[in-house]
């Protein structure tokens, strides 16, 4: 079976949805899962990793219709999350371990992003 873009672009779709999902019904759980303290979930850390959500949520869910513009927002916005990431391990504001998992998925997000995109261009070509 031949990987196609497609089905790069639903995984990258099917992994924001979760994390995004998960920001906005449970961002407690979803904290702890990254390993954060129950204590440093504020209710302006909530609300933070509610807005969170409902931003990721919204570009994974045009991605998995094939919105071309998501599409290329993804890539973009998981850099500036890298940044915010990079910032808050270097600051220690939330535990290392956070830090690098938020970064992880983060990354995991861009890689596929940057595979489908380069699947969807050879695609093209006759």
């Amino acid at each position: 079976m031949k990987l196609r873009s497609e089905q790069l672009w639903r995984s990258v779709a099917g992994l924001a949805l979760l994390v995004g999902a998960g920001s906005v019904i449970a961002p407690s759980a979803l904290s702890r899962l990254y390993r954060m303290p129950a204590d440093g979930m504020t209710g302006t850390a909530a609300l933070g990793w509610k807005m969170f959500g409902v931003r990721t949520v919204t570009i994974g869910a045009a991605v998995l219709v094939g919105s071309a513009p998501a599409r290329q927002t993804v890539i973009p916005v998981q850099i500036f999350d890298q940044i915010v990431f990079l910032q808050a391990l270097l600051t220690r504001s939330v535990p290392r371990q956070s830090a690098l998992m938020a970064m992880a998925t983060s990354g995991a997000i861009i890689a596929l992003s940057l595979a489908a995109s380069r699947l969807e261009q050879s695609e093209r070509r006759p």
